[in-house]
């Protein structure tokens, strides 16, 4: 086993060699924060790509037609009406005098089950289940079938015979899946006693369905269902409840223009926070906070002209053969500062949507006589696409960032190696001289413990 001494002679420990590797090592401190400055700035612009493609996200519902198509029925309570985009304009009078019902069999007491529903009835048999219009389903008892069973046999086949069966104080109740006056229809062969059994038969009550009644603007309507989507075109009217006699319900059909003012304040939400962002990474910073307010990407030309462009684009007014609309202020956005933020009024909007909405709709998007793309959303979209594409600005910035990285990742290693080298290299010549030390200390002593020697030796002879 070897003993390292290194210092005790030459004073220089591992102390002294690890502040001297500090020294050595302030180039790694200066390529690691070069790295952090790197990825900082990568993901910065990441963000933005982000807060690019959120805000096409906001602006591209105003290129859908159906946002500017889109109706709305108001009132109602036991009727309403649920809108498409076609359905037409208009005030409807709708009087609810009876709701359509389901056809119920409600079974007699099955003697066989007492009051157990698990408990096998020992019967056996065969019948047959359907509904009008649909498909007869046998129905196969055996032995071991108890009331629960047998119901869950006649749901299994639910979808195909329209008839779904529940237990009540161990009683088999068969219901119609779909309302109106279709009957159940329940059949077994000529000499079986299985219904009777079941209660299905002579002791069973039905309880025939009914078709839903009611008038739309006087004219009288009789339906199978309460949800009726062939009395009003494109429109389906939902029946909730009976009208008192004399009572209605008065349901307005009108253009919904929500959606686009839903629109326009989501796109200047999200285009306000965009830019705000953006100032934020170019902030220049002063000397009077030490530089700790400074943008991450500040001074980058790229995100500068960004920001530049951005702002005159949403200001500035548009060609368009389409629309005598020609800027977003004409619809009720409008700069609030120099920075470019951006405020919305509604109301001048809703205006210009009730005066034409086809004039509005086409200044946000329309074609040109070529067939080509026009208006604010496809500008704003291209420009956008130039930077947050596959192949746009921030993606040439952040691979340029990755490359640069990975460089300085590798240059971070071969330093690191050179100094692992340069402080062995240093241990073993410190060593070295310790020893040397120890060793020219050793020989001093002999050689002074020989002088003294020789002098006693001579001072006798005299």
């Amino acid at each position: 086993m070897s003993i390292n001494f290194m210092g005790s002679y030459s004073g220089i420990d591992q102390t002294m060699i690890d502040q001297l590797m500090a020294v050595e090592k302030r180039p790694l401190v200066q390529m690691s924060e070069r790295k952090t400055t790197m990825e900082t700035q990568k993901n910065a612009w990441n963000d933005v790509r982000t807060r690019l493609n959120n805000l096409f996200e906001k602006i591209k519902v105003l290129q859908n037609s159906d946002t500017f198509s889109s109706m709305k029925a108001t009132g109602g309570e036991s009727a309403t009406m649920t809108t498409s985009k076609n359905s037409p304009e208009g005030v409807y009078e709708i009087s609810v005098q009876q709701l359509a019902t389901k056809t119920s069999v409600i079974g007699g007491k099955i003697v066989e089950a007492s009051s157990d529903s698990t408990k096998a009835l020992g019967l056996t048999g065969t019948f047959k289940l359907n509904t009008e219009g649909k498909d007869a389903k046998e129905i196969e008892i055996v032995e071991t079938d108890t009331v629960r069973t047998i119901a869950e046999k006649i749901n299994a086949v639910s979808k195909e015979s329209g008839v779904r069966a529940s237990i009540i104080d161990n009683r088999l109740v068969l219901n119609n899946l779909e309302t109106g006056t279709k009957a159940i229809q329940i059949a077994e062969e000529a000499d079986s006693t299985i219904l009777n059994q079941l209660g299905l038969k002579d002791t069973s009550e039905v309880i025939e369905g009914k078709n839903a009644k009611f008038k739309v603007n006087g004219v009288s309507v009789e339906k199978e269902s309460n949800s009726v989507k062939d009395v009003v075109e494109y429109t389906t009217i939902n029946l909730t409840k009976a009208h008192a006699a004399g009572s209605s319900d008065t349901i307005t059909i009108s253009k919904d223009t929500s959606k686009v003012e839903e629109a326009v304040k989501g796109f200047v939400d999200q285009y306000n926070s965009t830019m705000t962002f953006i100032s934020d990474q170019l902030k220049a910073g002063s000397p009077d906070d030490g530089g700790d307010k400074r943008g991450t990407l500040a001074s980058d030309g790229s995100l500068m002209r960004l920001q530049s462009t951005l702002r005159t684009m949403v200001t500035s007014s548009l060609s368009n053969e389409n629309t005598a609309i020609k800027d977003l202020s004409q619809l009720g956005v409008s700069t609030v500062d120099r920075f470019g933020q951006l405020t919305f009024d509604a109301s001048k909007l809703k205006e210009k949507l009730e005066e034409d909405p086809v004039q509005v709709q086409n200044f946000f998007m329309s074609k040109n006589s070529e067939g080509k793309d026009i208006g604010f959303v496809p500008k704003i979209n291209s420009y956008i696409d130039s930077f947050s594409s596959s192949t746009g600005i921030i993606k040439g910035k952040t691979d340029s960032f990755e490359r640069s990285i990975k460089e300085v990742n590798k240059q971070v290693d071969a330093f690191a190696l050179r100094m692992e080298r340069k402080e062995k290299y240093y241990i073993s010549m410190f060593s070295k001289l310790d020893t040397a030390m120890m060793e020219a200390e050793s020989q001093m002593g002999w050689l002074t413990s020989q002088i003294s020697a020789l002098s006693a030796s001579s001072g006798s002879k005299k």
